[in-house]
C-alpha cells in the first residue's frame, strides 16, 4: 500500500486520516513524513509491519550541514542530502588523522566492486576509527559512472565511514544511484 504520512507519534502514524501503529521491530526514528509505501500485518489490520520511504525522481538540492533543519515536518527527504565535500570538510573540523580504503571484492565480469574504508580520527580526547562499506555496480550507479563504477564503490566506502565519524545520519549524494544535478 501507498500514502502520505500525515502525523507521527510515539509508535504511531496517520497515514491519509488513518492511524495506525507501528509494529514493535519498526523504530520510529526511522520514519519520515512524506510518501511512503507500507504493509500492514494480516492479523491485526491497524499494525504496520513494514514501511518505507518513497523517493521522488524530481531534480533535488544538498543543503550544507549548518542550514539542515532538525524537524522533521520541516524536511523533506532530498533537503537532507550531504555530499562528499561536506563530509571531508567536517571530518577534518573534527580533526581528522587518517582515510585508508581496502578493496574487498571485484568481479570485472559483472563490473561489481566492494571497498572497505576505515576513518581515523580524534573523538573526545580520544582516536577513534570508522568503517564503512560501499559497493557498486552497473545497476546501482549512474548513465555517466558506470564506466568508473570502482571509484564509486571507494567513494561510497569513504562517505560511509565519514559519516559515522561525523555522526552524520543524512544519505551521502554518493550513495544514491544517479546523485544529483552539481547547481
Amino acid at each position: 500500500m501507498e500514502g502520505d504520512i500525515e502525523q507521527l507519534g510515539e509508535g504511531k502514524v496517520v497515514i491519509n486520516g488513518k492511524e495506525y501503529t507501528l509494529a514493535d521491530w519498526i523504530k520510529p526514528d526511522y520514519v519520515k513524513r512524506g510518501k511512503v509505501s507500507y504493509t500492514l500485518s494480516q492479523e491485526n489490520p491497524t499494525v504496520i509491519t513494514f514501511i518505507k520511504s518513497i523517493i521522488p525522481t524530481e531534480k533535488q538540492m544538498i543543503v550544507p550541514a549548518k542550514e539542515f533543519k532538525e524537524t522533521p515536518e520541516a524536511n523533506k527527504w532530498e533537503d537532507n542530502i550531504v555530499d562528499f565535500k561536506t563530509l571531508l570538510n567536517d571530518a577534518h573540523n573534527k580533526g581528522l588523522i587518517s582515510i585508508n580504503t581496502e578493496l574487498v571484492q571485484i568481479d570485472p565480469e559483472k563490473k561489481f566492486v566492494l571497498f572497505k574504508a576505515t576513518v581515523k580520527g580524534k573523538i573526545n580526547g580520544s582516536i577513534g576509527e570508522f568503517t564503512g562499506y560501499g559497493d557498486a555496480n552497473e545497476e546501482n550507479v549512474g548513465t555517466f559512472i558506470k564506466p568508473h563504477f570502482i571509484r564509486m564503490g571507494e567513494s561510497r566506502a569513504i562517505v560511509r565511514a565519514l559519516r559515522f565519524y561525523t555522526n552524520n545520519a543524512r544519505v551521502a549524494k554518493e550513495e544514491l544511484i544517479d546523485g544529483l544535478p552539481d547547481y
